[in-house]
């Protein structure tokens, strides 16, 4: 036993004169992507038991009050349709709604634009929108929910206002 503390307090030693930070210098994100994945959700529509659509949502107002104001609830949403010819949410039949109610602003966000850069990491293959909505004075939760105008498949994701 009396072998090993010498062992024990050179091991010591060694890593208390180590760099603080150094298990963190990987980790070199800005603070606003370091923010979304705190108000980032996923949820995936299923056919059988394959995935069909895959929606991730970030709700925006809760990132940067400076930049996005309460005057809109807005959301980066990216979505991925799975054996589809194409990537775009109309041609897929399906449509946002926040509490009920159809968005005010929905704007495809191209892959290189600047605002968006540093959260736009997740989804390499399909299409983000910017989707902005009236204010929802009225309730304390958000329901966002993607659903199809054609059928009844439903993805809803639940944000805190």
């Amino acid at each position: 036993m009396y072998k090993f503390l010498p062992l024990i307090l050179i091991s010591i030693l060694f890593s208390s004169c180590t760099s603080k930070n150094s298990a963190f210098k990987h980790f070199d994100k800005d603070d606003i992507e370091t923010k979304s994945i705190q108000f980032t959700k996923k949820v995936d529509i299923l056919k059988d038991t394959e995935v069909e659509t895959i929606m991730w949502a970030t709700y925006l107002n809760k990132i940067d009050k400076n930049i996005y104001n309460y005057k809109r609830e807005v959301f980066l949403v990216s979505l991925y349709f799975a054996n589809a010819e194409s990537q775009n949410i109309k041609n897929n039949g399906y449509k946002f709604l926040l509490n009920g109610k159809e968005p005010s602003l929905l704007e495809k966000v191209e892959k290189d634009n600047e605002n968006f850069k540093s959260l736009m990491t997740k989804n390499s293959w399909g299409n983000y929108y910017l989707v902005k909505f009236d204010t929802q004075n009225d309730n304390s939760n958000l329901k966002l929910e993607l659903s199809n105008q054609d059928s009844s498949k439903r993805a809803t994701l639940d944000f805190e206002k």
